[in-house]
C-alpha cells in the first residue's frame, strides 16, 4: 500500500511544481528535494511490500512511509487549496495570484510560515526514512515484473455462480441425515474444516436442496461468527426467520418472540463459522431452541473441532480437502475460463500450483482467478515459485495463496482491496457506498474518459472476478448492488493493514488505537471520543453513536478526515463541520436535524453528501452550488424535504441526485437538472410546478444518458384537483427518457391520453426492466407493454379506468411472438374497471406461436372487482385481496400454483365450485377475511400437496366439510383463527394422518376435538389461544385433546379455564408444556407428575396463586412439577 500512496503524492508534487507554487510560497527546494527522495524510496517498494511478511523491520519501515505520506499528503492539498482559493476570489492571471500570495497581508504571511515548518519538518523526516532503507539492502523493481495486470480492464465478466466440486458426497451424507431420520430431540450436525475448504459452500448446497425444502417448514440461516451472545444469536435468528428487525428489546422478550416463531414447527437453522468455545454460551441459547417439533434440526459450521464436540449431537463431519482432480477442475475453470485454449505449457505449471493449494477450494479459486489474464509461460512460473508459499501460517497454505493474489494486484486494487478491512466480516457491503469511499480516500480517480465512478466499477470487477469479493446480490435491473468477502480474505485485508485501521466494537477495543491509526469505524453507543487524540491522521471515521455530539469534531485530530459517517436516529443537532476542508465523503443516515448548516458549503473537497433516510430534513444549505466538487447526493425517503437548494445546477460535476424538488422560482425549476449528467436513480417530484412542455424539455432527460430509474411525480393534495388536465400530458411528453432507462414510475398523471413516447415503447425504452404506474385516473387504455422484451415486473396502482393491461389484439392470427416474455411479477391494486389482462381475454397460450406470460411467477390482484383471470399455467404464488365469485371461480386457470392467499371478500358465502379444481400442485392455502363463509368446498379433498392451510377471520364459519379432510394427505399445519361460530372440525378430521402442527385461536364454541383425534399419531404441537385484550375469557381448552397419541407441544394462552382436567397426564409424550395468560387457573392437576417425558415447563402471567402454588421447594404444587427439568414461572 505504501507504494500506492507515494505515487498519488508523486503525482501531486509534480503538478504543483509545475504550477510554480513551491516558488509562491517559498517552498519550492523543499518539493523539488521531496519528489527526488520520493522517487528513490518508490524504486525499492514494490520488494519491500513482500519482504515485510517475513521481516518485521521492514513491515515498520514502511509504516512510517505511511505516516509521513499522510502527512506530506494533507499538506499538498492545503496548497492546493490555498491556489484555488485566491484564484477563484477574483485573480485573472498569474501576476495578480502571484501578488495575492507574496503579498504583506498577515493571512499570507502565516499561510506560508506554517506550511514553509511543516514542510521542512515532513522534508526531514522522509530523508530520514529514506536513509535507513539502506539497511535492508533492498532491489529496484524489475522490469520483468509489472505491478499492472496486463490487459485487467478488459475483465468486466464474471463468473457468477460457479460450479461446486467435489461435495455431492458430503451434501448427500448430510441431507440424508437431516431428511431420513426425524429425531424426538433436536439434532446438532457439525461440519468441521479448516478455513477455505468451503463449509459453506456445503452448508448452502444442503439448505437449499430440493428435499431439505420439503422437509422442513422453516428454514433460518444465521452467519455467527465470533460474537456469540445470547441476545445478538436470538435477534439473528429472529430476523433470519421474520425478515424484520427486532428493535432493542430486553432478551426475555426476544426468546420468547423466538420461541413463538419456532414452537410446533419442524425447523432446519443453520449456524455458520461458529467460534464459540463456551459451553455455558451454548448450552442457554440450545434451550431456548428446544421447542420446535419432531425432526428439527442445526447444522454448525466451523473451523474448531472443540466447538463440534461442544455443540454437536452426533459425530461431526470432517470435511476433507479436495481430490486434486477435483482442485484442478475448480482452479482450471478460474484460469481458463469457457474459451481460452488450454496450452500444454500452462496445463503442466498449472497442476504443479494446484499441489500447492492443498486441496483448499478457496485458495484454488484465488489462484486461479490471478492466472485468468496472464498469457506468458514466466508469468505463471513465478506464481510457482513464489517464495511466499513457504510463510508458516496458522492456517496450511491458505492464507500464503491469498497474499499471492494481493501482491499481484496493481497499485490502485491493493488500496482498494486492504480499505475493506474497515468492515466487519461477514457483513453485505454496499458497492456503490464503497466506490465512493474509495474516492473520498484518493485510492480511485478518473483516467482519460473514465470517471472515477467507472474506474470504481472497474476495481470491483477485478476484485471480484479474482474471488477477492463473492455473494454478488443484484437489483431489479440486474447490476450488482452489494457482495460479501470470505472470512480468510477478509483476515488477508486485516493483515495486510494491522493497525492502520482499526474497528472499535466496545470501549475496551480503544486499547488497541495507535498513533498509526488512520481508519477507524465504530460499532459502540458508548465511544470515548477523546481517545482518538492520539491519532495523527486520522482518514475515516464511521460512527453508529446514539450519544454523538458536534463537539468531538473541533478537536484538530479530525482536520485530517475525508470520510465521515454519523448513523443515529437519535442525533438532531446540526453538525459544525466547515473547518473539514479535506471532507470528501459525509453520510448522516437517519439523523433527526431539520437543516444543514451553511459551514457545510466550506467544504469544497466534497465529493459525496449522503443524506437518506434524514424524514425530518425540511431544506438543504443555500449555497450548496458552491461545494464545485459535488459529485453525489443521495436524499432518498426526505419526506419532509420541500425544496432544492438555489441553483443546484451550477453543480456540474454532479453524478447522482436521487432526488430533485421542482420550485416555482428562478433558481429552483426544472430547468436546473438541464447540464447534470445524472446517473442511477433519479425522482422528480412536484411536477405540478412545470409551467409548460417547454420548461419540461429544458430538464433535457432524454440527454441523461446514464440515468437507469426514474420517478415522475405530481403532488395529490388538496390544491391539485383530480380532474383531468392536459398540461400534464403536454409534460409528460416533453419529459421522454433517454433509452437506456430500466425502471419507470410515473405518479398522480391526470392525462387522459399517454405522450407518443410511452405508445412506442418498444423503440424508444425498449431496455425497461420494470414499470410502476400509480394514480392514472383518467386513462382508459394502456401501453403496448407485452413487447417489451426484458420487463420483468409491472405494477398497476388505482386507474379508475383501466380495462385491460394491454390493448393489442391477440387473436391467434400466427404472429409467432411470445407476449410480456419476461414478465416475472405482476401488481394489480384498485383497478375497478379492469376486466381482463388482455383485451381477448384468451388464455396465455393463444396457439402454438402465440404465448402469453410464459415467466408469470407471482400475481397480487387487490379490489379489481370486474377481473377475470385467463389460462396462467406458469404463476406459482397468486394473493387475491378484495375479490369476486368470477374472479375466484377463475384462478383455477393457475393450474401450477404452489401458494394461494385469499383475502377480504366480505360477502361470498361460499367458494365457487370448480375454483379449486385444477390446484393439484398447491402447498400453502390461505382463507382470510371472508366475514360471511359458511362453509368450506368439498374441493379441498383433491389437494393432495397442500402442506399449510390456514382459515382466519371467517365469522360464521360453523364446520369443516367431512368429506374436505380426506384427499389432504399431505397436509402437515392447520391454523383455524378468529372463526367466532366454528362449533366442529368435523369427523374427517382424523384422515389428516401428515397433521404435525394444529393451531386454535379464539374459537368460542369449539369446545371439543372430534372423536377421530386418536388417529392423528403425526401431530406434535397443539396451541391453543383465546382472544387478545379484553375481560372475557370464553375460549376453552376443547375436550379430547388427551387422546393426541403423540403430543410433544402444548401451549394454552388467554384461556377460560378455572382447573386443567385430570386426563392431562394421558399425554405421555408430553415435553414442553405453557401456560399463558390463563388468568382463573389457580392450581396444576395431580395427573402432571404421570408426564415423565415433560422437560420443559413454563407459567407466565396466571393467577398469583398458582404461581405461588409452584414455588420452587416451599409451593403447594411444587411435588406436582419437581421432576420437571426446566420450570419457568414467570
Amino acid at each position: 500500500m505504501a507504494e500506492a500512496i507515494i505515487q498519488v503524492l508523486l503525482e501531486n508534487l509534480n503538478s504543483l511544481i509545475q504550477k510554480e507554487l513551491g516558488l509562491l510560497l517559498g517552498v519550492n527546494r523543499e518539493m523539488e528535494k521531496l519528489y527526488s527522495t520520493l522517487t528513490a524510496i518508490k524504486a525499492v517498494l514494490e520488494d519491500a511490500e513482500e519482504k515485510q511478511l517475513t521481516d518485521r523491520a521492514i513491515k515498520n519501515w514502511l509504516k512510517k512511509i505511511r505516516d509521513a505520506a499522510h502527512e506530506l499528503e494533507d499538506v499538498l492539498e492545503e496548497c492546493s487549496m490555498e491556489y484555488e482559493s485566491e484564484n477563484s476570489a477574483g485573480s485573472s492571471n498569474m501576476v495578480l495570484h502571484c501578488s495575492c500570495l507574496s503579498s504583506s497581508q498577515p493571512k499570507n504571511i502565516l499561510f506560508r510560515y506554517r506550511i514553509g515548518k511543516r514542510m521542512k519538518e515532513i522534508k526531514e523526516s522522509i530523508d530520514a526514512i529514506a536513509e535507513e532503507r539502506r539497511n535492508f539492502h533492498l532491489r529496484e523493481a524489475s522490469v520483468g515484473r509489472s505491478a499492472e495486470i496486463p490487459g485487467w480492464r478488459q475483465t468486466s465478466s464474471v463468473i457468477t455462480q460457479p460450479q461446486v466440486y467435489g461435495r455431492e458426497a458430503d451434501k448427500e451424507k448430510i441431507v440424508e441425515f437431516l431428511c431420513g431420520h426425524d429425531y424426538e430431540n433436536l439434532s446438532i450436525y457439525s461440519i468441521v474444516g479448516l478455513g477455505g475448504l468451503g463449509k459453506t459452500t456445503l452448508s448452502q448446497l444442503v439448505f437449499n436442496d430440493e428435499r431439505v425444502r420439503k422437509h422442513f417448514q422453516l428454514k433460518i440461516w444465521v452467519c455467527v461468527s465470533e460474537d456469540f451472545s445470547l441476545e445478538r444469536m436470538t435477534k439473528s435468528i429472529i430476523q433470519s426467520a421474520t425478515g424484520k428487525e427486532c428493535g432493542n428489546l430486553e432478551l426475555d422478550p426476544l426468546q420468547r418472540q423466538l420461541q413463538e416463531i419456532l414452537k410446533s414447527k419442524r425447523y432446519l437453522l443453520v449456524l455458520d463459522d461458529v467460534w464459540n468455545e463456551d459451553q455455558e454460551k451454548w448450552d442457554r441459547l440450545k434451550y431456548v431452541l428446544a421447542c420446535g417439533s419432531k425432526g428439527s434440526s442445526i447444522v454448525v459450521s466451523t473451523r474448531l473441532v472443540k466447538v463440534a464436540s461442544i455443540m454437536g449431537t452426533v459425530p461431526p463431519h470432517e470435511l476433507s480437502c479436495l481430490s486434486e482432480d477435483d482442485c484442478w477442475s475448480l482452479f482450471k475453470q478460474r484460469a481458463f475460463g469457457p474459451e481460452r485454449e488450454e496450452r500444454e505449457s500452462l496445463v503442466a505449471i498449472g497442476k504443479e500450483i494446484v499441489k500447492r493449494c492443498g486441496g483448499v477450494p478457496l485458495a484454488a479459486k484465488a489462484l486461479g482467478g490471478l492466472l485468468r489474464f496472464k498469457n506468458e509461460e514466466k508469468e505463471w512460473v513465478h506464481v510457482k515459485e513464489s517464495e511466499l508459499w513457504n510463510l508458516p501460517q496458522d492456517e496450511s497454505s491458505v492464507l500464503p495463496a491469498l497474499q499471492l493474489s494481493y501482491f499481484n494486484l496493481s497499485l490502485k486494487l491493493r488500496q482498494c482491496f486492504a480499505y475493506c478491512a474497515i468492515f466487519e466480516k461477514d457483513e453485505w457491503l454496499d458497492k456503490e457506498d464503497l466506490i465512493h469511499l474509495w474516492m473520498a480516500n484518493g485510492f480511485i480517480s478518473s483516467s482519460g474518459n473514465l470517471g472515477a465512478e467507472d474506474v470504481g466499477n472497474e476495481v470491483f470487477a477485478e476484485l471480484y472476478c479474482r474471488s477477492l469479493f463473492q455473494e454478488a446480490w443484484t437489483n431489479e435491473v440486474g447490476d450488482v448492488k452489494g457482495f460479501k468477502m470470505h472470512d480468510l480474505v477478509h483476515d488477508l485485508a486485516q493483515s495486510i493493514t494491522e493497525e492502520e485501521y482499526l474497528i472499535v466494537e466496545n470501549a475496551g477495543s480503544l486499547s488497541n488505537l495507535s498513533t498509526r491509526t488512520h481508519h477507524v469505524r465504530s460499532l459502540s453507543t458508548r465511544l470515548n471520543m477523546g481517545a482518538l487524540k492520539k491519532v495523527k491522521s486520522l482518514r475515516t471515521l464511521l460512527l453508529e453513536a446514539d450519544d454523538f455530539r458536534p463537539i468531538i469534531l473541533r478537536s484538530s485530530v479530525f482536520r485530517s478526515l475525508r470520510s465521515l459517517r454519523v448513523e443515529s436516529e437519535s442525533y438532531s443537532t446540526s453538525l459544525k463541520i466547515g473547518h473539514l476542508i479535506h471532507l470528501r465523503y459525509l453520510d448522516l443516515y437517519r439523523s433527526r436535524f431539520t437543516t444543514l448548516p451553511e459551514s457545510i458549503c466550506s467544504c469544497w473537497n466534497l465529493q459525496t453528501l449522503k443524506l437518506n433516510g434524514c424524514h425530518r430534513l425540511v431544506s438543504l444549505p443555500k449555497h450548496l452550488r458552491r461545494v464545485r466538487n459535488l459529485r453525489h447526493l443521495e436524499i432518498r425517503n426526505t419526506y419532509s424535504l420541500t425544496e432544492m437548494p438555489l441553483k443546484i445546477g451550477e453543480l456540474t460535476n454532479l453524478k447522482t441526485l436521487s432526488k430533485f424538488v421542482v420550485g416555482q422560482k428562478n433558481g429552483y425549476r426544472i430547468g436546473e437538472l438541464h447540464r447534470l449528467d445524472l446517473r442511477g436513480d433519479l425522482e422528480i417530484e412536484g411536477l405540478c410546478n412545470v409551467r409548460s412542455a417547454l420548461d419540461a424539455r429544458d430538464a433535457n432527460l432524454i440527454g441523461k444518458t446514464g440515468l437507469q430509474e426514474l420517478s415522475l411525480s405530481w403532488s395529490l393534495d388538496r390544491e391539485r384537483p383530480t380532474i383531468m388536465n392536459a398540461a400534464d400530458e403536454q409534460v409528460l411528453d416533453a419529459f421522454r427518457p433517454h433509452s437506456n432507462l430500466r425502471c419507470l414510475t410515473i405518479n398522480n398523471y391526470r392525462g387522459v391520453v399517454f405522450p407518443n413516447w410511452m405508445r412506442n415503447l418498444v423503440s424508444t425504452l425498449n431496455n425497461l426492466v420494470s414499470i410502476t404506474l400509480t394514480a392514472f385516473r383518467h386513462c382508459a387504455g394502456l401501453l403496448p407493454l407485452g413487447k417489451l422484451p426484458y420487463l420483468r415486473h409491472l405494477f398497476l396502482i388505482r386507474m379508475s379506468h383501466l380495462q385491460y393491461i394491454d390493448n393489442e389484439s391477440y387473436d391467434g392470427s400466427g404472429s409467432g411472438k411470445t407476449h410480456f416474455p419476461s414478465l416475472e411479477r405482476l401488481e394489480l391494486c384498485d383497478l375497478p374497471n379492469l376486466e381482463g389482462l388482455l383485451r381477448d381475454g384468451g388464455t396465455v397460450v393463444v396457439d402454438e406461436s402465440n404465448i402469453m406470460f410464459p415467466r408469470l411467477d407471482r400475481l397480487i390482484i387487490t379490489s379489481a372487482p370486474k377481473l377475470i383471470l385467463p389460462l396462467l399455467p406458469s404463476v406459482r404464488h397468486l394473493i387475491v385481496s378484495g375479490c369476486n365469485e368470477e374472479l375466484l371461480r377463475s384462478i383455477s386457470n393457475c393450474c401450477s400454483l404452489t401458494t394461494l392467499e385469499l383475502k377480504h371478500c366480505p360477502n361470498l358465502t361460499s367458494l365457487p365450485d370448480g375454483m379449486m379444481r385444477e390446484l393439484t400442485c398447491l402447498e400453502v392455502l390461505e382463507i382470510r377475511g371472508f366475514n360471511k363463509l359458511e362453509v368450506l368446498s368439498n374441493e379441498l379433498i383433491g389437494l393432495n400437496a397442500l402442506q399449510i392451510l390456514m382459515i382466519q377471520n371467517c365469522d360464521v364459519l360453523e364446520s369443516f366439510p367431512e368429506q374436505a379432510w380426506r384427499g389432504l394427505i399431505s397436509l402437515q399445519k392447520l391454523d383455524v383463527s378468529f372463526c367466532t361460530r366454528l362449533k366442529s372440525l368435523s369427523e374427517g378430521f382424523q384422515h389428516l394422518t401428515s397433521l404435525q402442527n394444529l393451531v386454535i385461536w379464539n374459537c368460542p364454541e369449539l369446545v371439543a376435538f372430534p372423536n377421530g383425534v386418536s388417529q392423528l399419531t403425526s401431530l406434535r404441537s397443539l396451541s391453543v389461544y383465546g382472544p387478545i385484550g379484553g375481560e372475557n375469557w370464553p375460549c376453552v381448552l376443547p375436550e379430547g385433546f388427551q387422546y393426541i397419541p403423540m403430543l410433544q407441544i402444548l401451549i394454552l394462552e388467554r384461556l377460560h379455564i378455572l382447573s386443567l382436567p385430570d386426563c392431562l397426564g394421558d399425554l405421555i409424550s408430553l415435553q414442553v408444556l405453557v401456560i399463558v395468560e390463563c388468568p382463573k387457573l389457580i392450581s396444576l392437576p395431580e395427573s402432571i407428575q404421570r408426564l415423565t417425558n415433560l422437560q420443559k415447563l413454563k407459567i407466565k402471567g396466571c393467577h398469583r396463586e398458582l404461581h405461588q402454588r409452584c414455588r420452587r421447594e416451599t409451593g403447594g404444587d411444587w411435588h406436582k412439577i419437581a421432576h420437571i427439568p426446566h420450570v419457568m414461572i414467570d
